[in-house]
């Protein structure tokens, strides 16, 4: 058997009985009494949504680590190789 919809919904601010096409509750007068069911998301979208985003944050995190690791203290790249500092240091 199918359930018919209910011709009458409680207020979402008083919980007054009104018709679901009012435009105004008669008890309290709120504009808007009800509000129609929104879909909701599914359990398997909300994990995948929850799982992408853990993803997201710890590549990151990774990437900014890696930034601060490996990223020159000065903000300057020194592209030389050692021995070649170490020969200038001499020279002088």
């Amino acid at each position: 058997m199918v359930d018919a919809p209910s011709r009458i919904v409680p207020c979402r601010l008083c919980a007054t009985a009104v018709a679901p096409d009012a435009t105004m509750c008669p008890s309290c007068g709120v504009k808007q009494p009800w509000i129609q069911d929104e879909p909701t998301l599914t359990p398997s979208v909300i994990r995948l949504l929850v799982w992408g985003g853990g993803l997201a944050l710890v590549a990151l995190l990774l990437f900014m680590s890696g930034i601060v690791m490996f990223g020159s203290a000065d903000g300057k790249p020194d592209h030389r190789s050692p021995h070649v500092e170490s020969e200038e240091r001499k020279s002088r």
